[in-house]
């Protein structure tokens, strides 16, 4: 039998979005909350899909290179001379952004990633569902 579990990331974090006709196109920041589920068999000693602590290991390295960024388009000149920014490839939306973590939690566990669901706000949502 397969059970799954879920932790819960907050970090502070900035972007902006060089091809959004609205808002987001000027600089700005969210709080940041993300959802992580994966799923396995229980551990017949723990009774465990995984010890917290032992995800918190796989996200968290990459939740504090995000933790008080900036992320900016590698193609939006308004930051092209500007250091201390990180350089994402596309545009940092909240898609994308999930679609990363999901891939860099994939690459580093046996069990299966069920979802990464990625809050910019507490009413607006990115998620990105194992296949």
């Amino acid at each position: 039998m397969e059970v799954s579990v879920t932790r819960e990331y907050t970090w502070e974090m900035g972007h902006a979005l060089m091809n959004h006709r609205g808002k987001c196109f000027r600089p700005h920041g969210h709080n940041y909350r993300l959802e992580v589920e994966v799923s396995g068999p229980l551990d017949k000693t723990s009774d465990m899909v995984i010890d917290f602590s032992d995800l918190d290991l796989m996200v968290k390295p990459a939740v504090d290179d995000l933790d008080h960024q900036f992320l900016v388009n590698t193609k939006d000149s308004r930051f092209a001379n500007k250091p201390g920014y990180i350089r994402w490839d596309g545009e940092p939306t909240a898609e994308s952004i999930a679609l990363h973590l999901y891939s860099s939690l994939a690459e580093q566990t046996a069990l299966t990633v069920e979802r990464v669901t990625l809050y910019e706000t507490d009413k607006a949502s990115a998620t990105v569902r194992r296949s």
